[in-house]
């Protein structure tokens, strides 16, 4: 079995068990994403970061699970005093443990937004670090087209840049910028039939559950994913790649 990693959870919404089951499955290793819907203050943030680095990293060893962790303003919870997040990030990115800026983005597209999303992408231009963008369920040409543009501005590398919940409506523009197509399992994205019929042109991806409790998700949309795929007589190459290799190499993990 292929050792799996999921670039993509929240690892402060989910019960115990779900590590425990992700680790029965094949999941090896981990990418825990920051997103703390309505956040007020800065310190709900960086609260929810150590915790994340702390009782999140605990629960996942306990199951035998490397878990890494990326920091960042969601673009869902935006604190009034915002600047403060964005002043003690650099800190933040030095820690034991973080691996990149996440989950960030757009999900309106408002002026506040995007002016968060392009101060959070100057930083990891700077610290050389991968981020993990968000894209919303409606607009998504148009938002994934305003975030591309932030990102060519900024001049991040655009291999260092992931745009998750990609899927073939948005692909032409991940592949024109060269972004890494972040690829989430479930029923509303892409379902491993999806997967399977692009496979060739998902292959430079990632593959993630998003898991969290925040909607009807399966912390083993990944390891489903990853059988379907050899049960259907995928390239063992381009299963490993998506399911382990490319995260590993983007993440340095």
């Amino acid at each position: 079995m292929v050792e799996i990693v999921d670039s993509h959870t929240h690892v402060s919404l989910l019960p115990y068990e779900g590590l425990e089951n992700m680790a029965l499955a094949g999941v090896k290793k981990i990418i825990g994403c920051s997103l703390f819907f309505g956040a007020q203050h800065a310190e709900t943030l960086f609260d929810h970061f150590h915790q994340m680095l702390t009782l999140s990293r605990t629960n996942a060893e306990k199951n035998g699970i490397k878990l890494f962790v990326a920091v960042g303003i969601h673009p869902m919870g935006i604190p009034k005093d915002w600047p403060r997040v964005i002043e003690a990030l650099p800190n933040w990115l030095r820690m034991d443990g973080v691996i990149g800026l996440g989950e960030i983005g757009l999900h309106e597209g408002s002026r506040l937004e995007q002016d968060v999303l392009r101060e959070q992408l100057i930083i990891a231009k700077e610290f050389q670090l991968p981020v993990i963008i968000h894209t919303p369920p409606q607009k998504r040409m148009e938002i994934t087209n305003e975030t591309l543009e932030i990102a060519a501005s900024v001049g991040i590398k655009p291999e260092k840049v992931i745009i998750d919940h990609a899927n073939v409506d948005i692909l032409d523009l991940i592949e024109g910028f060269g972004a890494v197509p972040g690829l989430t399992i479930r029923s509303d994205g892409i379902t491993p039939q999806i997967l399977l019929h692009n496979l060739e042109r998902f292959q430079r991806g990632v593959l993630n559950s998003d898991y969290s409790n925040l909607k009807p998700n399966d912390p083993l949309s990944v390891p489903k994913a990853v059988q379907y795929l050899k049960l259907n007589k995928a390239s063992p190459e381009v299963v490993a790649r998506i399911a382990r290799y490319n995260a590993e190499k983007l993440f340095g993990i």
